[in-house]
């Protein structure tokens, strides 16, 4: 009986170790692989880091407190004050003129996006962007050729960087 109540402890004491030798195995191999799942981080592209720091500029310069806007009064100047004039810079447009061509219909085929420019360079204003397959219509095309000038479903309109689009029939 001794004999029989020996290979019953062993038995049980065996498929034990065995059941926590496997769940400690699975537990580490769920962790491991849990933390693998998660997609890496959005790559930032040097002309987003420059934005990102005008931003951030701005934010800082903006006063956190809120601010109730009150109508102004009027206000009169003197005739000896001078009024500051700006100086006329040609803006991106009047370097690179838009030529309109009949409108159709492209898909994005650059595969991580586009950003949508609010003038065609590459140092204007980014309005946002583009994912890959989204569909825009083309409404116009720089001087130069390097850039699109496109609409997209919600009215919103900007310039994208030629070459990244393909027509769809």
């Amino acid at each position: 009986m001794k004999r029989l109540s020996g290979l019953l402890q062993f038995m049980v004491g065996f498929v034990m170790g065995v059941a926590i030798l496997v769940g400690g195995a699975t537990a580490v191999a769920y962790m491991l692989l849990s933390g693998m799942n998660s997609n890496p981080p959005k790559p930032v592209f040097t002309e987003e880091k420059k934005e990102e720091t005008k931003e951030e500029k701005a934010a800082k310069s903006i006063p956190t407190t809120p601010v109730q806007e009150q109508p102004q009064a009027e206000v009169k100047e003197s005739p000896n004050t001078p009024t500051p004039k700006a100086s006329p810079k040609p803006s991106p447009e009047e370097t690179k003129r838009e030529t309109k061509s009949e409108g159709y219909q492209a898909r994005v085929t650059w595969q991580s996006g586009l950003s949508l420019r609010s003038e065609p360079t590459s140092e204007s204003t980014r309005l946002g962007g583009l994912d890959y397959n989204t569909k825009v219509s083309v409404v116009g095309t720089s001087s130069d050729g390097q850039w699109h000038r496109v609409r997209l479903s919600d009215g919103r309109e900007g310039w994208i960087k030629a070459g990244n689009i393909s027509r769809v029939e």
